[in-house]
């Protein structure tokens, strides 16, 4: 039939020879901001640190640094008698890109240990103003090249940024191998927030599922309008990019709004080795009830997922 003889059956109109006029050339699709994809929480529902109007003269040394950059950044603070036992587990497991579920320190208590080290523990509680509850490993030796992004907008809005992230280095890290990359004093911009951004999804992109897991990941598509946005929003920042090149028993904690990407490799594949833990302040989190501690009281989230390698 041809594509003119479809089209025109589609339309209701048998003759393949009858002209058809064109399409109309599609407008360009609409510019997408930051501030469409991002709100100032309440005052009364974020950290302490978080707000505007903040004693400075009674902070801590750590508390001063949070406020200023949104990390916290230690070097030389795991010492490797305590990152030994997970680093000899994790090369064990021979992949680089690690164990492909989120919770793996269910089943791995090297790593269950090394992320709840109490001294770390205790630096967050610091910083936040309340206990840490572990909720998320990423355990890839590679870096992730996902886009500038910040974490709490994958979360609840109820979290509202009771949430940290932490970097541990388990060697040092090569500047060609994607390192880890953040805009300091980014967390005091609007929070990004899940609903907003995915108001601008496609209904196939949302409805997508990804084989295997037929989880949806909507955040992967969001990155085709929201990387242009938060670039757009760095130029006018004006702050540079930190690459973290991070020596072994180093530790980078961050906070939920910090904008922050895994940059591109000079060299794919080169490794990268740390562990990435992800915490929520154990008051904050009703989503996440089932709950276990380890032999220092410190708290983690139980799920019932199975392993997979």
């Amino acid at each position: 039939m041809g594509i003119l003889g479809t089209i025109n059956k589609i339309f209701g109109r048998q003759s393949a020879a009858a002209p058809i006029a064109p399409l109309a050339p599609m407008p360009p699709p609409p510019v997408i901001h930051f501030a469409d994809l991002a709100e100032y929480p309440d005052e009364t529902l974020i950290p302490y640190l978080d707000r505007r109007e903040v004693d400075e003269a009674s902070l801590t040394p750590a508390q001063a640094e949070w406020r200023r950059d949104g990390v916290l950044h230690l070097p030389g603070f795991i010492p490797d008698a305590v990152s030994e036992p997970y680093l000899q587990r994790r090369i064990a497991h021979k992949k680089k890109h690690g164990w492909l579920i989120a919770s793996p320190y269910m089943y791995v208590p090297e790593m269950r240990d090394l992320a709840l080290y109490p001294p770390l523990m205790a630096k967050m509680k610091e910083v936040i103003g309340e206990d840490m509850m572990l909720h998320l490993c990423l355990t890839g030796w590679m870096s992730s090249q996902r886009g500038w992004h910040q974490d709490d907008y994958l979360n609840p809005p109820f979290v509202n940024s009771w949430y940290a992230a932490v970097w541990i280095a388990l060697g040092d890290i090569h500047p060609a191998s994607g390192p880890f990359q953040y805009i300091p004093g980014s967390h005091r911009w609007p929070l990004l927030r899940g609903e907003k951004v995915r108001q601008f999804l496609t209904g196939e992109e949302l409805a997508h599922k990804a084989p295997g897991t037929g989880i949806n990941h909507w955040e992967k598509f969001a990155e085709r309008f929201l990387s242009p946005a938060i670039e757009h929003e760095i130029k006018a920042f004006g702050r540079p990019p930190v690459s973290l090149l991070a020596k072994r028993g180093d530790v980078l904690i961050w906070h939920g709004r910090l904008i922050h990407q895994g940059s591109l490799p000079e060299v794919p594949g080169m490794e990268r080795r740390s562990l990435i833990a992800h915490y929520s302040g154990v008051n904050h989190r009703p989503d996440m009830p089932e709950r276990a501690q380890d032999q220092n009281s410190e708290t983690y989230a139980v799920f019932h997922t199975p392993m997979v390698d």
